[in-house]
C-alpha cells in the first residue's frame, strides 16, 4: 500500500494512529521511496512531532543521502530540534557539502548556535577559502579577490572581531559567488573591502559577441532572474549590471534593498508592472533603461526623483 505523509500525519492528529505507528511509516517513507518530494513531505511532518529519538537517524540523512532536497531538509529538521548537539554534523557537513541549498543552510545553522566552537568552524572555512587558488578551476577563475580581502583580516587575526553573523554573510556571499561562476558563463563581481560582501555584480553580455558568433553557450542569455542562483542573498549589493540579457520582469529585484546602481539596458523589458518594481528600490541613485521596449511608454518624471533615469542614448 502506497503511504502518503500527509494522510499519515491526519491520522496520527486524529488518534487513529498512535506516535510510535506514525514515526515509524514515515522514517520507512524517507528510507525506502524514490520520490524525494514525498521524503521531504516526511521530514516536514516528522518535525511536527515531538520526538527525541531521531537525532542519529536525520545526522546520517544529511551526511550521506544522495538527494540534496532531502539532505537540505534533514538540515532544517536538525536545526529546528537538536540544534545544540549538531555543531560537529554541521562543521563536517560545511567542509565537504557541494550543494548550494544544503551550504547555505549548514552556515546558517552555525550561525545560531553561536558558541565559540562554531565561530571557529566559520573563521576556519574563510581560511580554507583564502588557501584555495581558484573558485572554479574548470573555468581558469582565479580566487584573486577574496584572498587579497582575507589576507590580512587572517593574517592579524582581525577575522576574530567578526560576529557569527558577519562572517555567515560573508560564506553565503561567497558560495552565491562561486555557483553564479558555475552556472553562467560571464561574472565579474568586486568586493568591500570592510565586510569582504559582494557590493558590485556584472552579469552583462556584450554585443560585440553577436556579430562575431559566439555559440549561445558562452553567452549569459538570463531570461529570467530566477536564472541568478542566490541574487537575493546578496543583500549587501549596489551596483548591478545586467545588459545584453533577455530579461522580462524584474519583480526579484525588489529584495535587493541596497541598489544604488542598475543597468538593464538591450533586455526585454516592456510589460508596464515593471516600473512599479523599480520605484520600489528607494536607495536607487542611476537606472539604465535603454534597449528596452517599456522606454516607449514611461517618463524620467514616472520614477523616483532620486534617481537619474537613463532612457534613449543619442548618437551625435
Amino acid at each position: 500500500m502506497e503511504l502518503n505523509p500527509n494522510a499519515i500525519y491526519e491520522d496520527y492528529v486524529n488518534n487513529r494512529l498512535d506516535k510510535f505507528t506514525t514515526i515509524k511509516q514515515l522514517i520507512s517513507i524517507i528510507e525506502i521511496y524514490d520520490d524525494n518530494a514525498t521524503r521531504e513531505d516526511s521530514i516536514r511532518v516528522l518535525g511536527k512531532i515531538k520526538s527525541e529519538n531521531l537525532f542519529e537517524f536525520f545526522e546520517n540523512l544529511l551526511l550521506s543521502d544522495s538527494s540534496e532536497n532531502v539532505r537540505n531538509a534533514a538540515a532544517i529538521y536538525l536545526s529546528e530540534h537538536h540544534l545544540n548537539n549538531s555543531l560537529a554534523v554541521f562543521t563536517w557537513a560545511l567542509k565537504h557539502e557541494k550543494s548550494y541549498k544544503c551550504l547555505l543552510r549548514i552556515v546558517k545553522a552555525l550561525v545560531k548556535i553561536n558558541s565559540k566552537e562554531s565561530k571557529i568552524t566559520l573563521i576556519e572555512q574563510l581560511r580554507k577559502i583564502r588557501k584555495t587558488h581558484y573558485i572554479n578551476p574548470e573555468k581558469s577563475y582565479e580566487n584573486k579577490r577574496y584572498k587579497k580581502a582575507l589576507k590580512p583580516l587572517i593574517k592579524r587575526n582581525k577575522i576574530a572581531n567578526f560576529s557569527h553573523k558577519q562572517l555567515g554573510e560573508i560564506l553565503i556571499n561567497f558560495f552565491t559567488i562561486k555557483t553564479l561562476i558555475e552556472e553562467i558563463p560571464n561574472v565579474y563581481f568586486e568586493l568591500n573591502s570592510v565586510n569582504l560582501l559582494v557590493e558590485k555584480l556584472d552579469l552583462s553580455d556584450y554585443l560585440e559577441f553577436e556579430v562575431k558568433g559566439t555559440p549561445w553557450d558562452w553567452k549569459n542569455n538570463i531570461r529570467d532572474l530566477s536564472e541568478i542562483s542566490g541574487l537575493y542573498n546578496l543583500k549587501y549589493l549596489k551596483k548591478l549590471d545586467l545588459s545584453n540579457n533577455q530579461i522580462e520582469n524584474v519583480k526579484g529585484l525588489v529584495m535587493l534593498k541596497n541598489l544604488t546602481h542598475l543597468v538593464l539596458s538591450n533586455n526585454q523589458i516592456s510589460d508596464i508592472d515593471n516600473l512599479e518594481y523599480l520605484k520600489q528600490l528607494s536607495k536607487l541613485q542611476f537606472l539604465d533603461l535603454c534597449g528596452n521596449r517599456i522606454v516607449n511608454f514611461v517618463k524620467k518624471d514616472d520614477f523616483n526623483t532620486n534617481t537619474r533615469v537613463l532612457l534613449n542614448r543619442f548618437i551625435r
